[in-house]
């Protein structure tokens, strides 16, 4: 069957809206798929095929049922949106005259064929789709106008419709609440302005007020868009200023100013004293219509010597606090301005004041949660003095390093960006990344050598008990041979047992010393001398004449170890601080900003070849910020004063190691080397 045979025994078709099918109609039969053709799966007779990328093979069906038309989303990539609305799959929605569907970037509008009978019928209420022709469209062209480049998105207005068998209303307007309060966000344009009536604009402005007084959380930008409004909300005012109280001086300092024309430079800075007191001093807000004139305003000088002519001023007020006042004036017409005027101002004054206290509180938060993150910093490296700085000198570093990356151009960073929010994520999980280091045992956080100071206590008296158990049983030998020697030969064999004890009490001075140089630990793994172990094979005699070793077995674990003063077991305890410090985090509410604080510091330990910990985390496993933070941190500890545990190295030492991890896959190499070409080491260093 033909096109033109399938629409003449077609009940009902969708009619292209955008893009290179526009105006095209497609006849829908008893089912009719809608998709995209391919070779290997072609779309069925009669299916609409839709050249989209974003159109799945088999997106959607529309069938017909007791003489109603369904649509249907088959599980489709992109899903099938009808009236704006995402459709569940498999979940069957009726059609009505006018609906409209969105497949991929396409938009189609079904239409029924009504038959004779039904067109010329006065009596449209029987007809399914009678009641709703014409609304659907009009509505969704208004959507499709007011933002034509966004043709594979949702429509910011829709229509929804009630089964024709409720009883009124039949029909219901659902707004998009998102896309209204950005729409009023966006600042009127002058077409706007002109087509507009003067309530509906100041209607706008109002509402933009209220919409940037809640959602800004910087001052001066708050202020910028208030001054833009005012201009907008009173058409008749030439000059606006909002002035703050100082907290200090308590006096009255300009915050924001704004002309409607373009003035000299200061000019719009200038106040009425007169006026400032008069609102202040009564808190209440007043209305000239003529400041030149007004009795209130008599002696005063400034009034005049300004050009004050019409103006309004009101308090900006909260809890019965003047915290500033906004003024709005001409210097060309007097009445320009009414009562309903002066309570339009009262209100944004009072709002802009409600905001102020807003910011106050919210910068009084902020101080606060700033105060616990140092203290908290301060409590951890008071454990171990001498990391004393470590953790704000890595979140410099790592701020630092982020901001190279954030600005760089090079193509494999292109995509990284950092808001400023998660700068501030980034900054909090470097301060706090070392806290979980109070659920370790204090000796093993700061263990300077292989061995504890009471081990080595206890194996230098050892060392003394074999010289003196060595001395002891060659004076017993000696004591137990003297009845068979003469005197010469006991003298030769005294003389030849003090030469052995003196080579034995070298021996064990040379045991010692191998041992001091080896309880030291390495920054870099080193190779284990064979030495060690001869000292471990060194046995005298005990009291009782039993075979006593003059190093351990677990002294000897320690000793040799190749890299750092940690016996195995150490290193796990100190490696669970990692862990400790997620829990820590995660126990903060930390807001939607900075959610990802605990997970950031919770891998700044991972390799990029999974052998870090905790997590053993793998490549792009691991957030970029946590690659961030694992640089700065092994920086930071290699270049870090004199620790009792290692030597501060130089910073060329460092930045070889940094590759070396970079080579070996544990690191990432591209951000050792911005790290290293934008020279962000030298932070600290200059």
């Amino acid at each position: 069957m033909n096109n033109e045979q399938s629409q003449q025994s077609a009940t009902a078709f969708l009619e292209v809206l955008n893009g290179p099918l526009v105006g095209t109609r497609f006849p829908l039969g008893a089912e009719t798929i809608i998709g995209r053709d391919d070779e290997d799966v072609p779309i069925q007779e009669g299916g609409i095929d839709l050249a989209d990328t974003r159109v799945s093979r088999k997106h959607a069906r529309i069938y017909i049922q007791r003489g109603r038309y369904y649509l249907e989303d088959c599980q489709s990539t992109n899903g099938t949106f009808l009236n704006t609305f995402r459709l569940q799959p498999d979940a069957p929605c009726v059609l009505r005259e006018g609906s409209n569907i969105q497949v991929g970037g396409v938009h189609m509008r079904f239409r029924p064929m009504l038959n004779s009978a039904e067109a010329s019928s006065d009596n449209n209420a029987a007809t399914p789709w009678a009641s709703e022709i014409g609304l659907n469209e009009e509505v969704f062209d208004l959507s499709l106008t007011a933002n034509p480049d966004a043709s594979a998105s949702q429509a910011d207005i829709s229509m929804l419709f009630c089964p024709v068998d409720l009883p009124e209303p039949e029909i219901s307007v659902v707004l998009d609440a998102p896309a209204v309060v950005d729409a009023l966000r966006e600042a009127i344009t002058d077409d706007e302005k002109t087509s507009e009536s003067d309530d509906l604009r100041r209607l706008r402005a109002m509402a933009q007020v209220s919409i940037g007084l809640g959602g800004e959380h910087d001052r001066e930008s708050l202020f910028s868009k208030i001054m833009d409004f005012i201009f907008v909300i009173f058409p008749t005012a030439e000059r606006a200023f909002v002035v703050l109280r100082d907290k200090e001086s308590q006096e009255f300092k300009p915050a924001a100013a704004s002309t409607r024309e373009p003035s000299e430079e200061g000019e719009v800075l200038a106040l009425s004293e007169a006026i400032v007191e008069e609102v202040v001093s009564q808190r209440r807000s007043i209305l000239s219509s003529d400041a030149a004139d007004d009795h209130r305003f008599d002696d005063q000088q400034s009034i005049q010597r300004l050009g004050i002519r019409s103006m309004m001023c009101a308090p900006l007020l909260v809890d019965n606090e003047v915290m500033g006042l906004i003024q709005i004036d001409t210097y060309r017409e007097t009445h320009s301005f009414c009562e309903e005027d002066l309570q339009i101002l009262t209100g944004i004054g009072a709002q802009v004041a409600i905001a102020l206290k807003n910011f106050v509180l919210y910068e009084d938060i902020g101080h606060l949660f700033e105060s616990f993150v140092t203290a908290s910093v301060h409590a951890i490296e008071a454990r171990d003095p001498t990391t004393a700085g470590h953790s704000f000198r890595v979140a410099e570093y790592s701020q630092h390093l982020a901001t190279v990356v954030d600005q760089s151009g090079q193509k494999i960073l292109r995509d990284i960006n950092f808001s400023r929010d998660q700068m501030q994520e980034l900054r909090y999980a470097a301060l706090l990344h070392d806290f979980g280091k109070v659920g370790v045992r204090e000796h093993v956080l700061i263990k300077a050598q292989k061995l504890y100071h009471s081990e080595m206590e206890v194996l230098e008296a050892r060392f003394r008990y074999a010289h003196a158990s060595l001395e002891r049983q060659a004076y017993r030998e000696l004591i137990d041979q003297h009845g068979e020697l003469s005197p010469k030969e006991f003298k030769l064999r005294r003389a030849a047992m003090d030469k052995r004890l003196s080579r034995e009490v070298a021996q064990l001075q040379r045991f010692m010393a191998m041992i001091q140089h080896a309880n030291e630990p390495s920054v870099l793994e080193g190779e284990v001398t064979d030495d060690l172990r001869a000292v471990a094979d060194f046995i005298f005699p005990g009291n009782d004449g039993e075979h006593v070793q003059l190093l351990t077995a677990p002294e000897l674990d320690a000793l040799t170890l190749a890299r750092g003063s940690l016996t195995p077991e150490e290193r796990l305890e100190i490696q669970s601080h990692v862990s400790h410090t997620f829990a820590f985090l995660s126990h903060i509410p930390w807001t939607a900003s900075l959610s990802a604080v605990a997970d950031i510091a919770h891998a700044h330990h991972e390799k990029l070849d999974g052998t870090g910990y905790p997590q053993g985390l793998v490549g792009d496993e691991i957030p970029v910020q946590s690659r961030i933070m694992a640089v700065a941190d092994i920086f930071d500890a290699l270049t870090a004063g004199d620790r009792p545990y290692k030597c501060s190295l130089g910073v060329d030492q460092a930045l070889d190691i940094l590759h070396h991890e970079a080579r070996t896959g544990k690191v990432d190499p591209i951000l050792v080397d911005v790290f290293i070409d934008s020279q962000a080491y030298q932070l600290f260093s200059q």
